[in-house]
C-alpha cells in the first residue's frame, strides 16, 4: 500500500512540473489556528512528512522510474549475431556500380546539305552546227553539214545524275550516187544537195559523281552512254535526169568516259563553269537499207569499229540560268564486209551554244 501511494505521489509531482506553475493554485500557509469565517484548506500539504526527501533512492523500485529505455535508440544486431563489417581497399568497389549520370539532351546543329543531298533539274536548248564526214582509201567520201536542235533534261540526286536527248534537223549532203548501168556496172556519180539528209535521234546518259575531299571547286565523274538516230538520205534526180534512191541508216552506239567538272557555288553573281570528259565507242551497230544491182532493197548490218569520243563545255551561271559554248565528237572504225556492203571509217562533230534553266 505504501509503494503505490508513493509511485502516485511522484507521478503527481511530475507532471506538475511539466506543466508550469499555472496549473498549481497557490496554498495558504500553514498555521494552526483559522480565522473567522475560513474554512479548512483541504489542499494543505499533510504529506511528506517535514525534512522527508521525494526523490526515490538509487536502486528503489527496481530502478524502473530512474531509468527509462529510449524508443528511437538504434537497435543492434540479436545477441550472437555476426556484425557485417564493409570491405576496405579495392575489393570494396570491386562490385560498385556508378549511379547513372544525368543524361543531357541531344544539340542538334543545322549544317549545309552536302553533295550526297543534292538535288535538281535542268532543261536545256542546244543549237549545234553538226557535221559528218566517211571516208575511204583515205579520200572523203561523204560530207554532210547543217543546223541541229537538241532538247535535254538533267536530273541529279546526290552523287547520280541521269540525262535524256531528242535531236534532230536537215543538213546538207555532198558525196556520190551510186547509180548502176544497164550492164550492171556501179558507177559513182558526184552530186550537191542543199536539203539532202535528215537526221532524228535519242540518247541517255549515266553519271556516277566523284568528289574528293581535297577538292574545293571541281569534281571527277564517270559514266556511261548510249545513242540512237536514223539518218535519212533523201531521193534526188540528177542533171542527167538519173534518179537517185535514196536509203535510210539506222545508229546505235554505246559509249562509257571519264572526265572532270566544276563544282556549283552559292555565292550570288556570275559564275564560270567547265567540263571536260573522254571516252570510247566500243561497241556500235549500224542497219542500212540499200539498193543492190537488181534495184531490190536489201537491208545489212554492219559494225563499225571502236572509236573515240569527247566532249567540252565552258559557260556562264547566273542564278538558275546558264549560257554555254558546247564542242563534242565521234568516231567510228572501218568495220568489216558484210555482203558486199561496208561502214567506212565515220566521224560525227558538233559545235554550238546552249541555254539552260535549272530548278
Amino acid at each position: 500500500m505504501m509503494r503505490q501511494l508513493a509511485i502516485a505521489i511522484v507521478l503527481i509531482l511530475g507532471s506538475q512540473a511539466a506543466l508550469g506553475d499555472d496549473l498549481n493554485p497557490a496554498l495558504p500557509p500553514a498555521g494552526p489556528s483559522l480565522g473567522m469565517g475560513q474554512a479548512p484548506n483541504p489542499y494543505a500539504a499533510a504529506w511528506p512528512p517535514p525534512g522527508a526527501s521525494m526523490e526515490p533512492a538509487a536502486g528503489q523500485f527496481g530502478g524502473s522510474l530512474a531509468q527509462t529505455p529510449n524508443p528511437y535508440a538504434p537497435v543492434g544486431p540479436p545477441a550472437g549475431q555476426p556484425v557485417f563489417v564493409p570491405p576496405a581497399g579495392p575489393a570494396a568497389t570491386a562490385n560498385w556500380i556508378a549511379p547513372a549520370s544525368p543524361v543531357a539532351p541531344p544539340v542538334v546543329v543545322a549544317a549545309p546539305a552536302s553533295a550526297n543531298d543534292s538535288r535538281e533539274s535542268t532543261w536545256y536548248y542546244r543549237l549545234d552546227s553538226f557535221f559528218w564526214n566517211e571516208r575511204s582509201g583515205g579520200v572523203d567520201f561523204v560530207n554532210e553539214y547543217g543546223p541541229i536542235s537538241t532538247l535535254g533534261y538533267v536530273h541529279r540526286s546526290g552523287v547520280e545524275r541521269f540525262r535524256a536527248e531528242l535531236f534532230g534537223g536537215t543538213v546538207a549532203y555532198d558525196g556520190a550516187a551510186q547509180v548502176f548501168d544497164q550492164q550492171g556496172n556501179e558507177q559513182d556519180i558526184p552530186y550537191h544537195q542543199s536539203f539532202g539528209t535528215n537526221y532524228f535521234g535519242c540518247r541517255g546518259e549515266y553519271d556516277l559523281l566523284i568528289e574528293p575531299a581535297a577538292w574545293s571547286k571541281a569534281r571527277l565523274l564517270c559514266g556511261v552512254g548510249t545513242r540512237f538516230w536514223i539518218r535519212d538520205l533523201q531521193d534526188i534526180v540528177l542533171p542527167s535526169n538519173i534518179l537517185v534512191s535514196g536509203y535510210q541508216e539506222a545508229w546505235w552506239t554505246f559509249y562509257p568516259y571519264v572526265g572532270v567538272e566544276t563544282k556549283t557555288s552559292d555565292e550570288p553573281g556570275l559564275q564560270f563553269f567547265g567540263s571536260a570528259r573522254v571516252g570510247i565507242t566500243p561497241l556500235t551497230v549500224q542497219y542500212a537499207t540499200l539498193l543492190d544491182s537488181n534495184y531490190l532493197r536489201a537491208g545489212n548490218v554492219v559494225y563499225p569499229r571502236c572509236g573515240m569520243t569527247g566532249q567540252m563545255e565552258l559557260g556562264v551561271r547566273f542564278q538558275k540560268f546558264t549560257a554555254s559554248a558546247f564542242l563534242e565528237g565521234f568516231t567510228w572504225g572501218e568495220s568489216a564486209v558484210v555482203g558486199d556492203s561496208y561502214q567506212p571509217a565515220s566521224r560525227m562533230l558538233t559545235l554550238g551554244g546552249k541555254i539552260g534553266y535549272t530548278f
